[in-house]
């Protein structure tokens, strides 16, 4: 089926996209790294000037490896584990109408995270 093969790795190269993006994101923000380790200072995160090196770092390798399909495994794994902790630091106000909205777009990504540590990199045909 095309789901099954083509489906999987389209899947897997949206899901990195996500990641890949958002990091490179943080790199070229209006004030770069420093305004996004202010939103981290902001929701109480300790040393958020060198955090913010790391999770872009992540973003932007572990992204990456989803994209062109490497390490797929590890690499899902591991940003499954930071949406995790983001979803459980950044958006505990669940009686916030839009920070439960974030909470659960998250819970999705580690869903469809989970889907690309159980099915792999996948294969662009099923020869």
């Amino acid at each position: 089926m095309m789901v099954q093969t083509k489906g999987v790795v389209i899947g897997r190269i949206l899901m990195g996209l996500l990641f890949l993006v958002a990091g490179v994101g943080m790199f070229m923000a209006e004030g770069g790294p420093a305004s996004v380790a202010g939103f981290y200072t902001m929701v109480g995160l300790p040393m958020a000037g060198i955090l913010v090196w790391v999770v872009a770092v992540l973003k932007v390798v572990a992204g990456g490896m989803l994209v062109i399909g490497r390490n797929v495994g590890c690499s899902a794994g591991a940003l499954a584990a930071f949406t995790i902790l983001a979803t459980l630091l950044a958006h505990r106000d669940i009686a916030d109408p839009a920070e439960l909205t974030n909470a659960l777009k998250n819970l999705a990504i580690v869903g469809g995270l989970l889907y690309v540590m159980a099915f792999g990199a996948g294969r662009w045909s099923s020869n």
